[in-house]
């Protein structure tokens, strides 16, 4: 027996809705953080971001999503791992944390 897919899956209205408002609110953290980067800065995350999708996917059967896709993808990621991307998400760490 196969396991269900995504499409396959009926989900209540709050969970649903709850998983729509935040892909909205990552996508809207994605598109701040590009917003303050320079034009050349945006360049290197966008180039960085496609070849790293591009190799990582280089071995797998899924489809290229595109550039922005894959843009949105790598700096949700760095977001998620801020302090491991301090370059771009301009994480400081705390006291407790040094």
């Amino acid at each position: 027996m196969s396991q269900p897919q995504p499409d396959d899956v009926d989900l209540p209205d709050a969970l649903a809705a709850y998983y729509a408002q935040r892909e909205t609110a990552r996508l809207d953290a994605v598109a701040e953080l590009l917003a303050r980067l320079t034009e050349r800065e945006r360049l290197l995350v966008r180039e960085a971001a496609v070849m790293g999708w591009v190799q990582g996917m280089r071995h797998h059967d899924t489809e290229y999503p595109g550039d922005r896709q894959a843009l949105i993808t790598v700096v949700d990621a760095c977001i998620a791992f801020s302090d491991l991307y301090p370059t771009i998400t301009r994480y400081e760490p705390t006291d407790q944390e040094s």
